[in-house]
């Protein structure tokens, strides 16, 4: 409005814009050169810090190579205290590794000097073979002589405070003996005939049946015979029979539950009598504890007091039946040791083959043992 009129703009033509420009100089990374109206001065447009000494220190040992890493080449070798380990542990590597490179050359040469025998190869298949001579050394004594032979071989004799087991009937025979010979573990007569069960057997009758039968014709015992020496005896049907030694010398009658009847035979010397092979084969045994004893045969022998042991004779054995019983304190199988015992027959008195019928003098209880006395 008011001064000078600006000069007219065209319509159609475009406004002026006044650029300004960074000078030439700058480009290209150099320091510009400012011309002032009278002097000349050049601006530093970057410039480094200037450090200290300390912080020189600390700058290169940041930069420098393993730097926070303790592991590293660098930091281990130039570690005081490693190389103080290192050193004296490489020398005794190196000592012990030489030490034993000249303890192997050592030996190989000592065993080279040691002469070796002469190398034996056995073939797989030859069809003719010698057989080696082998020196036997000379000694004074064999194992023949240190084993004993079976007659030789001491008796072992059952402890003298065995007891019997249950008797529910109280007839002689034990219960776990019943069965033996067909018996009723609860009837003291089992056939009813007025003589006990246990009185029967002694006798060698049948006690399960209601007539008189011998009891080596009921079925439930057998009679054996040795063959080498030739004495007989009855046994329960249901019992083992084994020989110990091939002339049958010694001879078991076993049960199911591990109890056994042994009856060995021993040569009787000349002019022997039964107490002098007695002192020498029983010498833990009392002889005043034994009595006299007769077989259903009448063949005299002798009885221990608790009828477990049996003892006969002839001209040239003894013959001893002896109970052997289990860790146990108690005896199953006495009455069958009895029977056996009364059933005996060496080879000088087996005549009566028959057995006579009952008479009164059976019924005698000083002829039954303390075990299988039915009034007892």
């Amino acid at each position: 409005m008011f001064g000078k009129k600006s000069a007219a703009v065209p319509e159609n033509s475009s406004p002026i814009t006044h650029v300004q420009t960074i000078p030439a100089d700058f480009y290209g990374g150099v320091n510009p050169v400012v011309k002032f109206k009278k002097v000349e001065k050049e601006v530093v447009l970057e410039s480094k810090p200037t450090l200290t000494e300390s912080e020189k220190k600390m700058l290169d040992s940041s930069t420098a190579a393993g730097s926070g890493e303790p592991l590293h080449a660098v930091n281990i070798f130039t570690n005081r205290k490693f190389l103080f380990i290192f050193w004296p542990a490489l020398f005794l590597v190196i000592v012990a590794g030489a030490g034993g490179y000249y303890y192997l050359q050592i030996r190989s040469q000592r065993s080279a000097q040691i002469p070796r025998g002469p190398q034996i190869t056995v073939p797989t298949s030859t069809p003719q073979t010698t057989t080696p001579v082998v020196e036997v050394p000379d000694v004074t004594t064999s194992t023949a002589d240190t084993q004993k032979p079976l007659a030789e071989a001491p008796i072992e004799f059952p402890s003298n405070l065995l007891g019997d087991t249950a008797d529910l009937d109280k007839d002689g025979i034990s219960d776990m003996a019943e069965a033996l010979f067909g018996t009723d573990a609860s009837k003291p007569d089992t056939d009813e005939d007025s003589y006990a069960d246990g009185h029967e057997v002694f006798y060698l009758y049948n006690p399960a049946g209601k007539e008189p039968m011998r009891l080596v014709e009921s079925g439930f015992v057998k009679e054996y015979q040795n063959p080498t020496f030739g004495y007989k005896l009855f046994y329960p049907n249901d019992w083992a029979v084994g020989a110990v030694d091939d002339s049958s010398r010694d001879v078991l009658f076993s049960t199911l539950t591990g109890e056994n009847i042994e009856v060995r035979t021993f040569d009787l010397l000349p002019d022997q009598t039964f107490g002098d092979w007695f002192t020498r084969w029983a010498p833990n045994e009392n002889f005043q504890n034994l009595k006299d004893f007769q077989t259903k045969f009448v063949e005299p022998g002798k009885s221990r007091a608790d009828n477990l042991v049996y003892y006969f004779t002839d001209n040239n054995h003894v013959y001893v039946l002896v109970y052997h019983t289990t860790d146990s304190n108690a005896v199953n199988f006495r009455s069958v040791l009895v029977m056996m015992a009364r059933s005996f027959r060496s080879v000088g008195h087996i005549p009566p083959e028959v057995i006579p019928a009952p008479s009164a003098s059976d019924n005698f209880p000083d002829e039954m043992p303390p075990s299988m006395d039915s009034s007892s």
